[in-house]
């Protein structure tokens, strides 16, 4: 059992919405945040005036506090809204087929891995959604169905910087601590987002955001491969502080995608300042909060190489398949995607990641038909991890994410054999697609 901290400290209308005064949901989603301040150790909780992100639909809170499907149709009818401006998550998969993804999972060979629902040949199942009823009901009450493990790609309203959220994702949490300034725990659920509030520790706390480590590489980072493999050795040298990173580029989209998915699954990093560049660290003096930073960490090629050969777990050469979007692919990767593959043919299978909203813009550019005629398939609403499952017969992967090249093993769970990775550049994954053999380097 966790160690127990003694209850937050309550407004009056937080203990009457405790006492059920606004309802069984309401009351169920206070008791869960009770719970959570008492095993954080924060001794209140605060109001979000920012946005919320939750994995749909989010009704178990907790082992023993859950909301019936029941009682959220009825707080729904009796005018339930969401508090703060949510977006959907990517969503659990169940082998039932309760909530399969939402484009071009039609023919994705994944019925000998447990999933059959997601061989249906009818594409009405496949965007029919997690039980439509309450999906329907949800977005009435102010869900936005983003469905996206990079929310921030689509989001279009972007909490500004000091602003307080509840988001839940590797790659969103620093992204909305570092990247925007906003703040938030990894604590995103249909509790915070419906009450509109969250426990008040760790990173919405200002003295908790200010640099703990000093960190430096003894060479500019500045490919989208150097910026994943040093956000991961970043994060495995870090743990759980809060570093100041040195000696990079100024990073893209795609860079902070890949750094902020990769610091946080080598490490447990919530927020970094890189000084010059984010929002909360115009020099080092900031990024310290005025205080001394005692603690230092050099990394070297040697460091970021060890990292890289740890990612790449194989044996063999010979690729049966290449997955790209982990986080999901934003639309700049896919015109990118979509020139590399243009008038090419792919010798295997190569899989693309992207969130729902973003791939009907891709189709309408004419992306997705681009690159689909080089035999790629591009889809959306999911991942391997998401879905627990590889094709059949797949036993070794490429990869371009630190983070997927670090999970994917436990999409292949009741074989003996371990699933074998390729872990490289984007253009590596490319070339192997194309080839059917894996040639990535580290330089």
């Amino acid at each position: 059992m966790p160690t127990l901290y003694e209850a937050p400290t309550l407004t009056d209308s937080e203990q009457r919405i405790l006492q059920g005064e606004s309802g069984i949901v309401l009351q169920k989603c206070m008791q869960y945040l009770v719970e959570l301040c008492s095993i954080a150790g924060a001794p209140r909780l605060v109001d979000l005036d920012g946005t919320g992100d939750m994995h749909t639909p989010g009704l178990a809170l907790s082992r023993h506090i859950v909301i019936t499907q029941d009682e959220l149709l009825e707080f729904a009818a009796r005018g339930g809204r969401f508090a703060i401006p949510t977006f959907a998550d990517k969503a659990p998969f169940a082998p039932t087929g309760e909530n399969p993804p939402v484009d071009g999972w039609e023919h994705c060979n994944l019925c000998a891995n447990k999933n059959p629902a997601l061989c249906q040949s009818d594409p009405a199942v496949h965007n029919a959604g997690l039980q439509p009823e309450l999906m329907r009901v949800m977005r009435g009450m102010g869900l936005i169905t983003t469905h996206s493990c990079a929310n921030y790609l689509t989001m279009s309203y972007l909490p500004s910087v000091g602003q307080h959220c509840s988001w839940f994702e590797s790659s969103q949490m620093p992204y909305c601590n570092a990247t925007l300034g906003a703040r938030t725990n990894f604590d995103g659920t249909l509790a915070t987002c419906l009450l509109g509030k969250a426990p008040y520790y760790d990173m919405h706390v200002t003295e908790n955001r200010y640099g703990t480590i000093r960190v430096e590489c003894d060479r500019t980072i500045a490919s989208d491969l150097e910026w994943d493999v040093y956000g991961f050795t970043v994060g495995e040298a870090v743990d759980v502080e809060v570093p100041i990173v040195l000696n990079t580029a100024r990073p893209t989209t795609t860079q902070y995608q890949k750094f902020n998915s990769a610091i946080s699954t080598g490490g447990a990093v919530r927020m970094y300042h890189l000084p010059g560049i984010t929002p909360e660290a115009p020099n080092l003096g900031f990024a310290a909060g005025g205080r001394p930073i005692l603690k230092h960490v050099r990394i070297d090629r040697a460091a970021l190489l060890r990292t890289y050969e740890i990612l790449n777990y194989h044996t063999s050469d010979v690729v049966d398949m290449v997955y790209l979007g982990c986080p999901h692919v934003n639309i700049v990767d896919l015109m990118q995607l979509a020139r590399s593959l243009e008038g090419k043919r792919c010798k295997i299978p190569l899989w693309i990641m992207t969130a729902p909203w973003l791939y009907k813009q891709a189709a309408e550019l004419g992306y997705i038909a681009a690159i689909e005629s080089s035999g790629a398939r591009v889809m959306s609403g999911a991942c391997l991890a998401a879905l627990g499952a590889v094709p059949d017969g797949v036993r070794t992967i490429a990869v371009d994410s630190a983070k997927q090249a670090y999970y994917i093993t436990g999409c292949y769970p009741d074989d003996d054999d371990q699933l074998q990775v390729c872990y490289g550049s984007r253009d590596d994954c490319v070339n192997a697609a194309l080839s059917g053999v894996w040639r990535g380097t580290f330089d």
